[in-house]
């Protein structure tokens, strides 16, 4: 039973592997066939892959994305957009607005399995996306009104940023029961809000939302969000697990609630200005919503912190790019 089970676990580290080693050629690929490029490889690659994508290329990235979003738990946002980058070149708010549509079509598909698993802590998101949509909205507008000729580099340095802070929340990962006991007794003291239920496998959540920290981050996240075309699961995820210390997969589930509502209010003065590109969007969005699916179901599997440093390592390969694009 032992080597069997063992056997199991090894062939699952392999399959791990092979998808962050696919991620990163899909990455390198990409990024090296863009026509604005000022690194080349040293072999020539038809220009015609960076103008006109084939469907059947668009779903297998939006597969890989989503696939791999979902097992690292970030929604596939950060990838999104710098894939559209590479591959199409278009200026930021067709970018920023076609990644927020595909980051939408993802948390409705996340959103709708959750509902079903009874996981959502609707009040607390409620909340959260009410106090991000002011920001979500007007960030919409920022593109619209000024050309962001740093953008590829702002967003360069927030994957760095980002990888940064994946590796240190890593360290966290197995500190966070005595933490949680203080966090318990500050809430209790302080009078936050108290979230009980049980959800469709029978499993009881108690714990505490302090929802007011929630709702000052996420003045600050709708806009964010907004403006990166994230949709904002990279920034919920940690917040609700490590600052509200809410259960892992409460937080994971509320974050694709609030994210799925933040991003269509984002996505109102895009679809208004005609800057979402559809028919690029829907078939990738297509493999977001299958690669989404398969990566939830393996991602139990796997060993956190060898996916969260792959993740890290796919981050910092977008992001030396984008400073050469």
């Amino acid at each position: 039973m032992s080597r069997t089970r063992t056997t199991s676990y090894d062939v699952v580290g392999y399959l791990n592997i092979a998808i962050g080693i696919a991620i990163s050629m899909l990455a390198l690929t990409a990024m090296f066939s863009s026509p604005t490029s000022r690194v080349h490889l040293p072999f020539a690659i038809p220009s015609a892959i960076a103008i006109e994508q084939p469907v059947w290329l668009l779903i297998i990235i939006g597969f890989a994305i989503g696939c791999y979003g979902t097992i690292v738990g970030i929604g596939g946002g950060p990838l999104i957009l710098p894939i559209l980058v590479f591959f199409f070149g278009w200026d930021n708010e067709f970018l920023v607005a076609t990644s927020l549509f595909i980051v939408f079509l993802n948390a409705a598909s996340g959103c709708s399995g959750y509902a079903l698993q009874k996981r959502i802590d609707y009040r607390g998101g409620i909340k959260f996306t009410l106090a991000a949509m002011p920001g979500a909205f007007i960030s919409s507008y920022i593109h619209h009104w000024f050309n962001l000729i740093f953008f590829n580099i702002i967003f360069g340095i927030f994957l760095i940023l980002l990888a940064a802070y994946t590796i240190y929340s890593v360290g966290k990962i197995e500190k966070t029961a005595q933490q949680k006991q203080t966090f318990l007794r500050e809430a209790k003291r302080e009078g936050y809000r108290r979230v009980r239920f049980i959800d469709r496998f029978n499993i009881s959540y108690d714990f505490y939302a302090n929802d007011k920290l929630g709702i000052a981050m996420n003045l600050l996240l709708g806009f964010f969000c907004g403006f990166l075309g994230i949709g904002g699961g990279v920034f919920q995820v940690p917040i609700l697990i490590f600052l509200l210390f809410y259960p892992m997969h409460v937080a994971t589930a509320t974050s694709h609630f609030v994210t799925l509502l933040t991003c269509a209010i984002a996505l109102i003065p895009h679809v208004y200005f005609g800057n979402v590109m559809f028919a690029e969007a829907m078939w990738m969005g297509v493999g977001v919503l299958v690669g989404a699916q398969v990566g939830a179901r393996i991602a139990p599997r796997l060993n956190t912190k060898i996916t969260l440093y792959l993740f890290v390592v796919v981050l910092i390969v977008f992001a030396i790019k984008l400073f050469f694009v």
